[in-house]
Order: structure tokens, then sequence, then C-alpha cells
């Protein structure tokens, strides 16, 4: 009896193919029927499968803080304790990562101290919860490059979603939308084709039964299109972009100036919490680094003025003798981070 044949993998250009066939007739949904258990398959590694299936973790860690280490004064025996410090973090199923194509963080995000005041802020505007006569807020929040602009956009999926709102976010590649309950997909350059996902962003009125508003954020560089009615969050622009992105904005959509955040930079602290998170050692007991660690970051500190993606990249390159990676390296690494759309 011969063997059964094999059954032939579709090429990419094939698989590329169907998807832009997809996406023309309305994008991808996931999360509901049985025609979309295979496409439920193409998006285990990523963060927003892990948000809809509510398999996000948060977990805190300690530090002692850099900035007040155990000195002792030469006429007096007393000896200052270092400050601990407490960071939180979300933790994804090892085998997704935050971040989509453009960026890779990993499966565990560090909570900056300021993520949680920017959905406060958000969140408790009168406007952003009218839902009966709906009336838009827009925001931005600019900073630096690489100073954790699409972490912020990650963390306020979660938590917005979470607490039941519909969420929609966008980079200029792909959009990506939570929308009662149900994920959405779609090419950001086709985004009119995509009917649930452009109703939500430029409906007039409430368009469900639990009456929660609709949030939209842009990430990356991409910016709200016009007829724009939901809340919108624009995390992607720098200090050099922003003007440029304001005036877009409002011409648009013809909206008073967003209300705007600062993200501030990376305190010596944060940037030894983040390092391991990095490197995946927040789950010991007692995460730390040596006093010369501690010294080659005062000195990346200063180098780079805080930027965090500039002084993680530099160690993971550089790092030599007992480092955080002699640790990481015993660990199991997970499988890809990027999401699979094609």
């Amino acid at each position: 009896m011969a063997p059964p044949k094999k059954q032939k993998m579709p090429s990419m250009k094939e698989l590329q193919g169907l998807l832009e066939a997809l996406d023309a007739e309305g994008g991808l949904a996931i999360g509901g029927g049985e025609e979309s258990a295979n496409l439920d398959d193409l998006f285990e590694d990523s963060y927003f499968y892990a948000i809809l299936h509510n398999k996000v973790k948060q977990n805190s860690f300690s530090i002692s803080s850099i900035a007040t280490t155990a000195t002792q004064d030469s006429t007096d025996t007393t000896t200052t304790a270092p400050t601990t410090l407490t960071f939180e973090t979300l933790v994804l199923p090892q085998e997704c990562s935050w971040g989509d194509d453009h960026e890779t963080l990993g499966s565990e995000l560090l909570v900056r101290p300021g993520y949680q005041a920017v959905l406060s802020a958000i969140t408790s505007t009168p406007s952003s919860n009218n839902i009966t006569t709906p009336t838009q807020t827009i925001f931005m929040a600019t900073g630096a490059s690489g100073i954790g602009k699409s972490s912020l956009a990650y963390f306020l999926v979660h938590k917005l979603f979470s607490a039941g709102h519909h969420v929609i976010i966008s980079d200029p590649m792909f959009t990506n939308a939570f929308i009662d309950g149900q994920y959405y997909s779609c090419y950001s350059p086709h985004l009119e084709k995509h009917t649930i996902i452009h109703n939500a962003i430029t409906a007039t009125t409430a368009h469900n039964d639990k009456k929660k508003p609709t949030w939209w954020i842009c990430d990356d560089g991409f910016l709200p299109t016009k007829g724009t009615t939901c809340n919108v969050l624009v995390t992607g622009s720098t200090s050099a972009t922003v003007d440029k992105d304001v005036d877009s904005i409002r011409k648009k959509n013809k909206l008073a100036l967003p209300v705007q955040f600062q993200i501030p930079k990376w305190s010596l602290d944060e940037i030894k919490a983040g390092l391991l998170v990095s490197m995946s050692l927040t789950s010991k007991d007692s995460p730390d680094i040596t006093n010369e660690q501690e010294a080659v970051l005062e000195t990346l500190f200063k180098k780079f003025k805080g930027n965090p993606k500039k002084t993680f990249a530099w160690v993971k390159k550089n790092w030599t003798g007992p480092s955080p990676q002699d640790t990481a390296a015993n660990k199991p690494k997970s499988k890809s981070n990027k999401a699979k759309r094609s």
C-alpha cells in the first residue's frame, strides 16, 4: 500500500495572496466561529492573541536603587540602607511577544510609573466617556525616539480592552482591533475596506449594547484618517515631528489641538529595571546586577542621555564578564517574536 502523500504547504507567495484576498473582503476576523480557527493559529505568538484570550499576567519585582547604594561616613558608623524600588511587568505566555513586526520586546513588558497616570488621565476625561452624545477626545504622547511610546501603546491596549472598551491599534502596516469581544485585522493602507473597523472609527453613535467608548491608538508614525469620530491617542510623534503631526490631525479632523503628554526620560533605576526585564531575569527571587555592572550602566546612562533602546542594544552587544546574559543563556528560548501575517 502506497504511503499517503504529504500535504504540500503553501508557498510564501500563495499565503500572501490568501491574506490579500481576505483583506479585500474586509480583513481577518479572529476569535469566533469555526471559519476563523485556522487563522487563530497564525497569531498565537502575538500579544493581541494573548490579550483576546486573557493570558496576560501582571507581575512585580524589586531592585535596589543605584542612586542610594549603602554608604558609610568616616565619622559615623551608621550605614544607610539602599532604597528598594518595586516595578510591575505585563507578562505574556513564553511563545508570545509584545510588539509587532517593526519591534521586538520579548514576552515581558516593563510598566513605567507614568503609564498608569496616562491611562487614568485619558479615561477620566468627561468627553471620552460620554456615550449618549459622543464628543471626540484626541491625545498625543510625545517623546524622543526609543523612549517607550510603543510600549505605552501596548500597555493601554491591554488595559482598555480589559476594562471592556473597544480598542484599535494601527501602525503604517497593520491595524488590529478588539471590537465587541472579537479580534479583527487588516492592512492599514486599506483601512476603509474593513467595514467593522472603519465603522467603529467613524461611528457617530454608540454601536453596541455595552455602551463602551472606542479608542484608536495610532502608533509608529501612523495618524488618524479623515472622518475619525472615536477617541484617539497618537503615540508615535517625536519632538521633531510633533508640530507637523498636530497640524495634520487638526486639518483632517477639524479638531482643536490635541491634549499632549510628554513621556519623561528614563531614570537610572528604570534603566536598571528595564535591563533586567530585557534579560528575562525578573523571575528570580531577588533580581539584581553587580556593582561593576551598575557602574557601566551609569556610564551608558550619561553617554546615551537616558535612552533605553540604545542602552539595551549596547549591553546585549558588548556586555562582558559575569553578566545577566550568563543567567539568561540557561533559560529556554522563546519562539519567533513576529506575528505571522505572511
